[in-house]
């Protein structure tokens, strides 16, 4: 397995080199020689597994059968130990720890000494017996027991099926009668792994579904295993796709500061995670393109990561061509990653940018996600200015700045949160056009669906738009929010949280977040009154916490928050995010059936939509960016006409027509001659928008009611607690 004449080569000249991870395994290995520092396994093998990977590597690099023989003293307490080499507590029940967790660490790198010192001194036959019979008790506990041993896009899985391969490829010809090489490669490889990569997979878009706290290793695991199968003889389909998504997930995915959209639990006491070493290893490592190669090892130059921790993935990923950087500034600025339902959006391509991620989704049958269709960031150049503070097993939709209403059939203690069984939510739009403006829509009226019992909610929407500045340096989002929740009891509760100090003056909420100004203002509503809010815990764990009312922050916020009441609540606000000197403001606008927002000064653009009726959609509103949200459409597009009306134009968007209707957005000029704003380029195959037919419920209307803010400037289930309970030490000891 792996170890090939060009890999011994490659190994070998930089075993010469000053530093690298080929010299930190060689170093890593004497030590672990000539002390006794490692000799405990740590968390689960751990300690162990960290130093066989080095003396492999540095066997590898030098020939040097001092090397082997540490490898095999290592491989040997993994098959028989259990705390401390020697203790022989190990054996066929140590894979079972922590619902089969240790099965990474104990079965990968056994499995690969046993493969390259299959002949070596000390690895003797009763030894190689006595291996192969440990595991074939692991694996065929874990098949039966194992927790998420058929569930792909789940870290369990990736360390269990890096085992499965490994171990299969090592004993070929030695276990006669052994089914388990057909299981690898047909159903765990071909099957299951190859639906995962595919186009609807969990996997596609290169996101990893439990977060970014449980994703480096795990694609890693799941990279090296697929080497592993092709040069085996086994062809994987998708994998090269799914690494060349990898690579633009991480680019898209890192804030101007350079930091990871965690997607998932977090443990950091920072709004985002820090970019992983090992999410990078397995591009450079793995069977990716070799553009997409370089680029990794470019990224790993340019971030300045290293793992001492998993020195053989460092040294598979340090082997290939001169790395080079991603070519951002040729790249088009959104992305979707479609396989968790999250979009990626920027002004421009460097440390001045804003950065947009807004996510929605329907369930996914892995741990560590949170219920929060709708939820969106927003980073303006080094400030992350609305964040997502929601602490590491958070069930409660008001961590984070999603938008939810109560349920009349979800539990009480889940209210009023989404819940965790929704199968239809999803994005119905999203879109950068050439002018900047992004554009995305959430239907999550579905995340109220309980266990077989259809959503009691028939409407939940919200629209996001963000509006940059012409340098792309501040931007303005608009967000509207509706819902029919069937009772005056069953309201809508929002929140906008920021890891500045809010303060309130009316509907106007402002803080500053390191050189930025943000300001939060309600544009209109049906009901309710601003309020800010100071989060005191840190977790939900605390005794008597309910759940779905959990408001709890991993790090320090406030949060601007509205409760609007049922049963048809209505809301809509404009979040600017600036340099502070910048002038924004803003205009109302409502008519007949319709209501919107205007932007001045940061850019002349106008929001609206419809607060009833059908059909022809008329409006006025001032020359500039118009992004109409719920036009009247023909298969998918729509006409629009205008014509002055005093310093405004008078709009009429029927159905039919050569623009695109979801949404629709054109430029009007001073004299209102239309011009359409082309979607910018992409490289997410499922980027866009829904076909109409495909489509669940009929266009909603309605926002919002006669409250508008001042035309000032603007300023799962039953089981995941006590899983995630089971999952909180992980990370510390694996990455």
């Amino acid at each position: 397995m792996l170890l090939d004449p060009e890999l011994h080569a490659a190994w070998t000249a930089q075993a010469k080199a000053e530093h690298g991870p080929v010299v930190g395994a060689i170093a890593l290995c004497d030590d672990a020689a000539r002390s006794h520092e490692h000799d405990r396994a740590l968390y689960q093998g751990s300690e162990w597994a960290k130093v066989l990977q080095a003396c492999l590597v540095a066997w590898a690099a030098t020939d040097d059968q001092a090397h082997a023989a540490t490898a095999i003293r290592f491989f040997t307490a993994l098959i028989d130990d259990l705390d401390d080499i020697g203790d022989h507590r190990g054996g066929d029940e140590a894979a079972r720890r922590d619902s089969g967790y240790a099965i990474r660490n104990l079965g990968p790198y056994t499995a690969l000494a046993y493969d390259w010192l299959h002949d070596a001194p000390g690895m003797t036959p009763e030894l190689r017996k006595r291996a192969r019979a440990r595991w074939k008790a692991w694996l065929d506990w874990y098949r039966q027991k194992g927790y998420r041993a058929n569930t792909p896009g789940s870290n369990y899985h990736a360390g269990y099926l890096l085992a499965a391969t490994t171990i299969a490829i090592a004993q070929a010809g030695e276990a006669p009668g052994d089914p388990l090489w057909n299981e690898v490669a047909d159903k765990m490889w071909k099957k299951d792994m190859a639906g995962a990569f595919a186009r609807g997979g969990v996997l596609e878009g290169g996101d990893w579904p439990e977060g970014w706290q449980y994703g480096p290793f795990s694609v890693a695991e799941i990279s090296l295993g697929a080497r592993i199968m092709r040069r085996a003889g086994v062809e994987i389909p998708g994998v090269a796709r799914w690494l060349s998504a990898l690579m633009r997930h991480h680019v898209y995915s890192l804030s101007p500061n350079n930091r990871v959209f965690p997607s998932g639990d977090l443990e950091e006491e920072q709004p985002n995670a820090p970019p992983g070493v090992m999410t990078l290893d397995a591009i450079a490592l793995g069977d990716a393109t070799p553009d997409d190669k370089r680029w990794a090892r470019g990224e790993l130059s340019r971030l300045e990561l290293v793992d001492r921790d998993s020195l053989l993935y460092d040294a598979l990923a340090g082997v290939g061509d001169k790395p080079v950087l991603p070519p951002r500034a040729s790249w088009p600025t959104w992305y979707v990653a479609a396989g968790t339902g999250t979009l990626f959006a920027r002004t421009r391509w460097d440390e001045q940018a804003v950065w947009f991620v807004a996510a929605c989704h329907a369930a996914i049958d892995v741990d560590h996600r949170h219920p929060d269709a709708g939820n969106f960031v927003l980073s303006r150049g080094a400030d992350d200015v609305i964040v997502d503070p929601s602490p590491y097993g958070t069930l409660s939709t008001l961590t984070s700045n999603a938008p939810t209403v109560a349920s009349g059939h979800l539990p009480k203690d889940y209210l009023p949160s989404q819940g965790s069984w929704g199968e239809k939510t999803s994005f119905d739009f999203t879109t950068q056009r050439a002018s900047g403006v992004v554009a995305a829509r959430c239907d999550y009226s579905d995340q109220y669906k309980f266990q077989e019992r259809r959503s009691d909610v028939p409407d939940a929407l919200r629209d996001l738009v963000m509006i940059p500045s012409a340098d792309g340096r501040d931007a303005a989002v608009i967000v509207v929010d509706r819902a029919e929740t069937g009772d005056t009891d069953r309201s809508m509760y929002l929140r906008f949280r920021t890891p500045g100090h809010f303060a309130l003056d009316g509907e106007t909420g402002t803080a500053t977040v390191g050189n930025t100004k943000l300001a939060i203002a309600s544009i209109a509503k049906s009901s309710g009154k601003a309020a800010i809010g100071v989060p005191s815990q840190k977790d939900c764990f605390k005794e008597g916490t309910v759940r779905g009312t959990c408001d709890a922050a991993r790090f320090p916020i406030t949060d601007y928050r509205l409760v609007v009441a049922g049963p048809k609540p209505r809301a809509a606000h404009v979040i600017t995010a600036t340099d502070g000197h910048a002038k924004v403001a803003t205009t109302p606008l409502s008519g007949d059936g319709w209501a919107g927002i205007a932007l001045h000064d940061l850019r002349e653009a106008s929001v609206v939509w419809r607060t009833g009726g059908s059909g022809t959609f008329a409006y006025h509103a001032p020359p500039g960016t118009h992004v109409i949200l719920d036009a009247p459409e023909k298969a998918g597009t729509s006409s629009v006409t205008a014509k002055h009306a005093g310093d405004q134009c008078a709009v009429e968007v029927t159905a039919g027509g050569a623009i695109p209707a979801r949404p629709l957005v054109v430029t009007l000029d001073s004299e209102c001659n239309v011009t359409a704003d082309p979607e910018a380029a992409t490289t997410t195959p499922s980027a866009g928008t829904k076909p109409s037919s495909a489509r669940v419920r009929s266009p909603r209307a309605g926002c919002c009611g006669a409250q508008t803010a001042p035309t000032s400037p603007i300023a799962m289930a039953i089981l995941v607690g006590f899983l995630l309970r089971g999952h909180r030490r992980k990370q510390r000891t694996r990455q």
